[in-house]
């Protein structure tokens, strides 16, 4: 693979190197959803197993945030705002645009939002190759640029495949990742750690990079996982600077290997300034999809492995929550679990209101809510853009 020449589509940015990441918990002017729609796989009841959880989402967000969604045609476009109309949802806050899509996975897939030295929002696509080639999604490799199209945005393209979730960043110069979703030959063969890194240097202003290992493919696999294990299922950072991850406490967890080895590598690693970091677990979970027996999960008592569990395990995790304006949107499971994640959640953003938003049937798809949703920053400034509704 040739690695491509940063591309300014749009206009000139004063160079790629002076663009920079804001950390999730800056204020947003909106977060972006792709709709689920029956046609995006290949069995019937795909939308309506994950609408509601779409609609619950819009409904906590919009009144903080304004609500962008992709819908894939001119028909789902009118049929949402019906859809929305019968559960009373505000459209003032909500923006509807056609944007063909293959999935939902708009953090993957879609624009990650950075600013430019003068302030601007700019948008830039990471070459998605449906997570090294497992999907052949060209609908969804084309969404950044149909957003920065229909918001006149600048359009800028990275030198390395990368999903969103595959990186987090405190917005101080330091990002986590973990070494199986990115220093990958799926996703970028022929190219080295030093290649990655100096493209986050130049895309997002980082200037510190924090490896985990991250899990070999049948690993992944073997959990509906099809990211090689993005990093917000393994570790999130908060505004103080103390990173959240997930919990290997438990032996008996299929997960329990990796977890282990993200904790040594946290406990090894230092952020941009040389500190060492502040760990605070996370319980987490093991959910099994459903299955002819239906959901099962295992508790403290009931080890998954002794279980007459018939579904496949998932990679569900506490940290794949979004931090927007007022919010944090935490996926919740049914289980014990949940609300000790919330409470720890919280305190690390006492600012803002969590909430628990149910998601089981998203996370035996193979993600929850930090996987389908993309914030975009509002300009530091609070000049934001005006944009009429659908």
């Amino acid at each position: 693979m040739v690695v491509p020449e940063y591309d300014v589509v749009t206009k000139d940015t004063g160079g790629a190197a002076q663009l920079r990441m804001p950390p999730e918990w800056a204020a947003h002017e909106a977060v972006w959803l792709q709709w689920p729609t029956e046609r995006m796989r290949g069995y019937p009841g795909y939308a309506v197993k994950l609408e509601s959880i779409w609609l619950e989402m819009t409904r906590v967000m919009h009144t903080e945030v304004r609500v962008r969604i992709a819908v894939s045609n001119e028909a789902e476009l009118e049929r949402l705002g019906g859809q929305l109309r019968h559960f009373g949802i505000e459209r003032d806050r909500i923006e509807l645009y056609v944007i063909p899509t293959d999935d939902v996975w708009a953090r993957d897939n879609g624009p990650i939002f950075v600013f430019d030295a003068d302030g601007n929002v700019v948008v830039t696509s990471w070459n998605f190759n449906g997570w090294g080639g497992r999907f052949a999604w060209n609908d969804d490799r084309a969404v950044p640029a149909a957003i920065a199209d229909l918001l006149g945005l600048t359009l800028v393209h990275a030198p390395i495949t990368a999903e969103g979730g595959a990186i987090e960043v405190d917005g101080a110069g330091t990002l986590i990742a973990t070494r199986s979703s990115i220093l990958n030959p799926n996703r970028n063969p022929h190219v080295d750690r030093q290649d990655v890194e100096r493209a986050f240097r130049d895309m997002l202003g980082i200037s510190h990079v924090v490896w985990l290992t991250g899990a070999p493919p049948q690993v992944c696999e073997a959990l509906g996982d099809v990211t090689d294990y993005h990093v917000d299922i393994a570790a999130r950072f908060t505004p103080a600077g103390t990173v959240l991850y997930c919990d290997p406490s438990d032996p008996g967890d299929p997960r329990y290997a990796i977890l282990a080895q993200h904790r040594a590598d946290l406990r090894d690693a230092v952020d941009a300034r040389g500190r060492a970091f502040d760990l605070v677990p996370l319980p987490t979970p093991r959910i099994y999809s459903v299955a002819a027996g239906g959901l099962n999960f295992a508790g403290s008592s009931d080890p998954w492995r002794h279980s007459a569990c018939s579904g496949r395990f998932t990679d569900a995790a506490y940290t794949n929550y979004l931090v927007t304006n007022n919010l944090v949107l935490v996926p919740v499971y049914g289980c014990l679990e949940d609300e000790r994640a919330k409470s720890i959640i919280a305190e690390h953003f006492p600012e803002r209101r969590v909430v628990g938003i149910p998601t089981l049937s998203l996370t035996e798809e193979g993600g929850a809510i930090h996987c389908v949703t993309q914030q975009q920053p509002e300009r530091p400034d609070g000049d934001r853009i005006a944009r009429t509704l659908a």
